[in-house]
């Protein structure tokens, strides 16, 4: 089991890493969607939504209780984002510190707790009752990362440096 999750975390990482440079190489809408379109941080999360999203729906497909499982995944999903932002401003706005070797620092460090706080989440069955909420959740959030694609407030988060 270790190695199925271990292989995913590294799928995600690659497929992440990969998407950063997508939208410049194929620059149309449907890439927009998954690619980030600029350098803002928002952008920048959808490099962990679709990627970890793509290796949650791997790993709970041989999963005996599934939903249990996605309640995990989801948790995670929500909040990845909260620590990718929180420790972000609070580097470059707090700290004075920021850099690409920060960036990749904390996008592979997000990653990683997100994938520890799935596996443990998704092993609890008290935390399945939360699976519908979750849902709900991710999916307001993946229309977010849609619709602030084409039409972002302006707001530093959406303002590439």
């Amino acid at each position: 089991m270790a190695r199925r999750w271990i292989a995913a975390w590294l799928g995600a990482a690659l497929a992440g890493t990969a998407l950063h440079f997508l939208h410049n190489w194929l620059p149309n809408p449907l890439t927009a969607l998954f690619a980030p379109v600029n350098e803002s941080v928002w952008e920048h999360l959808k490099l962990l939504f679709w990627p970890y999203l793509g290796a949650a729906w791997l790993l709970v497909r041989r999963e005996e209780h599934p939903w249990q499982a996605w309640t995990g995944h989801l948790a995670a999903l929500l909040v990845m984002p909260l620590i990718l932002l929180g420790a972000h401003y609070a580097l470059r706005s707090g700290f004075r510190v920021s850099g690409l070797e920060i960036d990749l620092t904390l996008y592979y460090l997000t990653l990683t707790l997100g994938f520890v706080l799935a596996y443990h989440t998704g092993r609890s069955p008290r935390a399945a009752r939360l699976a519908g909420p979750l849902l709900l959740t991710a999916a307001v959030y993946a229309v977010l990362l849609t619709v602030f694609t084409f039409a972002a407030p302006a707001l530093p988060v959406f303002e590439a440096p």
